[in-house]
């Protein structure tokens, strides 16, 4: 199998449902950098300053931007289940941008990062959820 051949299959496959599939695989790696700038924070003790804050609240609006756009191309396909995964998925997007606001916006309790990691999982899960459901279909 030739490299075009390869390019092809792959451009394919990431076009599937509107492009839905390729912007969930994006939004699966951006949300492990999320992850890993978020983390990096309290484990190193870096406090709500410098880089990692930074590549976390922009790494946060990205993940924001993806979500929308899953759900816009979702609302253009047929398929009911990719429209409501998609629908949960900015739900609990905005479940940790919310939770987010709060606990960097000065009120530093462990209730808001509970709030920002229940988002997160649930994002995690549902933009995961997408993917299957766009290569399973």
């Amino acid at each position: 199998m030739s490299l075009e051949n390869k390019v092809y299959r792959l451009m394919d496959l990431v076009s599937r449902h509107n492009y839905v599939t390729g912007l969930s695989m994006l939004e699966i790696l951006t949300l492990i950098g999320l992850y890993s700038a978020g983390m990096a924070i309290p484990i190193f003790n870096l406090g709500l300053q410098g880089s990692a804050i930074t590549a976390h609240i922009y790494g946060a609006i990205t993940i924001a931007i993806l979500g929308i756009l899953i759900l816009a191309a979702a609302m253009r396909t047929n398929e009911l289940k990719l429209k409501a995964i998609s629908l949960l998925n900015v739900l609990f997007i905005l479940v940790a941008a919310f939770e987010g606001l709060f606990y960097f916006g000065g009120f530093v309790d462990p209730s808001y990062a509970l709030g920002m990691a229940v988002g997160f999982v649930g994002t995690l899960f549902s933009t995961s959820g997408i993917l299957f459901y766009c290569l399973s279909h």
